[in-house]
């Protein structure tokens, strides 16, 4: 194998995936970057969003001397349907992960499954709110809940969605009722919106971007609202929870399980089992001091979030970070055995597993790897499922220890991967006093400007990979606005030493002040990437006290490094509830005039909200906060 060429990544990753992506391309093999530095130059046809592939007189590129595809249709066409698909397939992965939750949550309620239900108070909460008897058993109260959000992802009737009936604030229903925006199942509109995105049916950009909004109101009020909701109740409800982050974690004295992906359901079952004697006992009969699980992506934002309980804490090793990172781990060569639930697991995993000693194992009938073993998590087989893993993981460790060629790298533990997780609407106002308007009257007065939830991917395009999203946040953070993490952005700000109380010394003066009263950090971190439905709820509850509608608030939405199908959904999400939406780098649509105009300009018309198009978050700092300014005075704060 041809040595690649090394790529420099020092201005635009943390110091341990530098010393790590030094090691790899010492030992020949490609990561993420010099894959991306080998497809250069990228086709600009494509990057604009103005090729077509769907139809065998094509593939069409629209060009000043082809203006049209074979079939007539313009550039403007052939962007809006691009994004519209990607769009379709980001809210069909959320909700294929919530039906996967809700068939969980069912078959505990019917009692084919052992697992263990978690919060049992959320649960009837929920049940409560659709006005269901709270007072049931609580296997009653699964099964109702679980054929709730089932028959919500499913229904085809046509009927708006019930939880976007309960939850949402009264002027966004207006305005969503008033634009035809007002979504209906998940299904259904996939459907639709798949059926538009066809060859010569639908030759309207404008109605293909709204099919996007209603797909991004789909991809809340079903999607993302249904997964927070029930990893909740059945992993527990998040808490705060202090640890270590980034690739340093690894112990290499410790059977090592990385649960990788955005399911972390078996994983915290995993690490439950892991408590035993039983288990200890082998681990330690191999010659380790014991068993460890470490977070990856999403799945570890999750468990990161509930690593206080006393069933995880001794088990959770530590949120090891993001996509791009993913290679990396394995390449420590101290990952026994690595679990793929669900996205990112990139196609290469395959060959640093071969090369440096790692188990890779499927979970989820989505993942599938050329001769890598499945074994698709089962709630009615959690038990032994997981034993199986432990065992697995075990000899896989026992294998380790016994190779005295096996090297072991791993970076020295740097003290800036300390890191704070597990906020939510609740933990934030918990440490206002239980009072949100204690928080309203700190935004009243400029304490807090405003807030921005800086969520979603982390891309190598620009030299980013963490780069823009720790800048964009630092220039928030100066000026007073609060930032709210999620998905791989908490991963680049957990690894980078900001997910930490230390960070109000960065803040403006007035932020300054609120977080060292009240023991806050500048910088909160709710979680996984569907957090992003946790987020909305504490932008509907700020909306609900002032009494005002979501568009009026002084906060804005950004993804700085969006990557992938699930950033697009979101992004139409936060499009939907009238949001300043910050996307970096540009979507796959400047080749339409008409599409960049109506998201970037004429959606303000439509939902109040509009999409900013910016590769300097500096600049795009300095928008988002004159938004913020002017929504104060709309709001009559300044």
């Amino acid at each position: 194998m041809n040595k690649p060429k090394t790529i420099n990544i020092a201005s635009h990753q943390d110091q341990q995936s530098r010393e790590m992506h030094e090691f790899v391309c010492e030992h020949g093999i490609s990561t993420v970057f010099e894959r991306f530095e080998a497809q250069q130059p990228q086709c600009q046809y494509c990057k604009q969003g103005l090729s077509c592939q769907l139809c065998s007189d094509g593939p069409c590129r629209i060009s000043p001397k082809a203006p049209l595809g074979v079939c007539g249709a313009s550039g403007d066409v052939i962007v809006a349907r691009n994004l519209l698909q990607l769009a379709t397939i980001g809210t069909a992965a959320n909700n294929y992960q919530l039906r996967n939750l809700a068939k969980t949550l069912k078959s505990i309620g019917e009692g084919r499954s052992s697992v263990k239900i978690k919060d049992e108070e959320k649960l009837r909460r929920m049940c409560m709110a659709l006005g269901y008897d709270h007072e049931k058993p609580i296997n009653e109260l699964a099964v109702f809940f679980a054929n709730f959000m089932l028959t919500e992802i499913g229904k085809q009737d046509d009927s708006p969605l019930v939880l976007m009936d309960l939850f949402a604030v009264e002027q966004r229903k207006v305005i969503w009722k008033k634009r035809d925006l007002y979504s209906s199942g998940p299904s259904s509109e996939i459907l639709t919106a798949l059926t538009k995105c066809m060859t010569n049916i639908n030759n309207d950009p404008i109605d293909l971007m709204n099919a996007c909004l209603r797909l991004g109101l789909a991809n809340e009020y079903a999607g993302l609202w249904g997964i927070t909701v029930i990893q909740d109740i059945l992993i527990g409800t998040a808490d705060l929870s202090e640890g270590y982050t980034n690739i340093a974690c690894i112990d290499p004295n410790t059977v090592n399980i990385v649960a990788n992906g955005h399911q972390p359901l078996f994983a915290a079952i995993i690490m439950d089992m892991a408590n035993s004697d039983t288990f200890q006992t082998a681990a330690r009969d191999a010659g380790a001091k014991g068993i460890k699980l470490y977070g990856s992506l999403c799945a570890g934002q999750q468990l990161f979030n509930v690593a206080e309980r006393e069933e995880y804490k001794n088990i959770f090793g530590g949120q090891l970070g993001n996509w791009i990172q993913e290679e990396l781990f394995i390449a420590t060569g101290a990952v026994d055995l690595f679990l793929m639930d669900f996205n990112c697991s990139v196609p290469t995993l395959k060959d640093y597993s071969e090369k440096f000693g790692t188990k890779l194992l499927s979970i989820d009938p989505s993942v599938r790897f050329p001769d890598v073993e499945s074994m698709d998590f089962d709630p009615e087989q959690a038990e032994t499922q997981a034993k199986k893993v432990l065992m697995d993981a075990t000899e896989q460790f026992r294998a380790r220890k016994s190779d005295t060629s096996r090297v072991i790298t791993i970076p020295a533990r740097q003290t800036s991967s300390k890191a704070i997780a597990g906020y939510t609407t609740e933990t934030v106002l918990k440490m206002f006093g239980n009072d949100i308007n204690t928080y309203i009257e700190h935004m009243k007065e400029g304490s807090i400007v405003g807030a921005v939830a800086v969520a979603g991917c982390t891309t190598v395009r620009g030299g980013q990979a963490g780069k823009a999203i720790e800048e964009l946040t630092l220039q928030l953070i100066r000026r007073s606005i609060m930032v709210i993490g999620a998905g791989c952005c908490s991963s680049t700000h957990q690894n980078l030493g900001m997910s930490t109380k230390e960070m109000a010394k960065l803040a403006g003066p007035k932020l300054k002040a609120i977080c060292e009263k009240y023991d806050v950090p500048p910088i909160v971190s709710y979680g996984s990437c569907t957090d992003v439905g946790k987020i909305l709820d504490t932008v509907a509850a700020l909306a609900w006290t002032i009494g005002c509608d979501v568009s009026e608030l002084p906060v804005a939405a950004a993804v700085p490094e969006y990557m992938e199908q699930k950033a697009i959904a979101d992004i139409f999400t936060a499009l939907a509830f009238g949001l300043l939406t910050y996307v970096s780098p540009d979507p796959l649509m400047r080749g339409s005039e008409i599409v960049t105009d109506y998201l970037t300009e004429g959606m303000v018309d439509i939902t109040g909200g509009r999409m900013l198009l910016e590769e300097d978050p500096v600049k795009a700092a300095d928008v988002i906060e004159a938004h913020i300014i002017n929504r104060r005075q709309v709001i009559n704060f300044d």
